[in-house]
């Protein structure tokens, strides 16, 4: 059960898990229409969208088309993308609607939250949360943003940069969370060339989507960070 902040994260994050031959469902959280909505939609207006609701239906109809590649078909919540909000859902009802929506002995994989996105955050918590009341819960680098600043050198096998070091990043964003990757055995999956072109094919579904990604986060140009994806499994 991959819990997905927005349509694409799930495939952007984990394409390994969705193409295996095991079920997997995919939830995503922040999934609702933003029917009169009081945020200031600033990531629709910079993807060229006027219409929020209609953006939304379309983002909807994009991550549909990605997920048919692997026999999927996502579940949306209905709460608002952080955009159409002037603030933040608490976070009891986003565990009680998670809750419900999945068995309760069904193994969940929530996004780390390692950009700092709020509602990659709130996901993140909400994965915690559910770890702490007994569920099976394991936290994945959530792409493109955990890779703004590359991959650890211990993901792709390449030589430290003396002056880079992606993991500082991190923890900048995992501060006061409790959750301490360093404690944890990361399992770092490299995709075979013939399942990342999929991945990259899937991706290119989110046409919405991709042009802004590109700019912030470079994932198509730089092959990397999309052949590698990352989970630590909570113990």
């Amino acid at each position: 059960m991959i819990l997905s902040p927005h349509p694409d994260d799930a495939v952007l994050s984990l394409w390994h898990v969705l193409a295996a031959p095991e079920p997997v469902r995919v939830i995503n959280v922040f999934g609702g229409s933003p029917v009169g909505h009081s945020g200031d939609a600033w990531w629709d207006r910079l993807t060229g969208a006027e219409d929020s609701v209609a953006r939304v239906r379309d983002r909807h109809a994009e991550d549909r088309a990605a997920l048919a590649a692997v026999a999927c078909e996502p579940e949306d919540l209905d709460f608002i993308d952080g955009q159409y909000r002037d603030g933040d859902p608490g976070l009891e009802p986003i565990v009680e609607a998670i809750a419900a929506a999945v068995p309760a002995d069904a193994p969940l994989l929530a996004a780390a939250g390692l950009g700092g996105h709020r509602d990659h955050v709130l996901v993140r918590a909400a994965g915690l949360a559910l770890h702490a009341a007994g569920r099976p819960v394991t936290v994945y680098a959530d792409v493109p943003h955990a890779t703004r600043f590359g991959w650890p050198p211990w993901v792709t096998g390449d030589p430290a940069d003396p002056h880079l070091d992606p993991e500082a990043f991190w923890s900048q964003h995992l501060r006061d969370t409790g959750l301490d990757l360093a404690a944890l055995s990361p399992d770092v999956h490299e995709l075979e060339p013939f399942e990342l072109e999929r991945k990259r094919a899937a991706v290119q579904e989110y046409r919405t989507q991709v042009p802004a990604l590109e700019w912030e986060f470079g994932m198509l140009a730089r092959p990397e960070v999309l052949r590698y994806e990352v989970l630590w499994p909570l113990s």
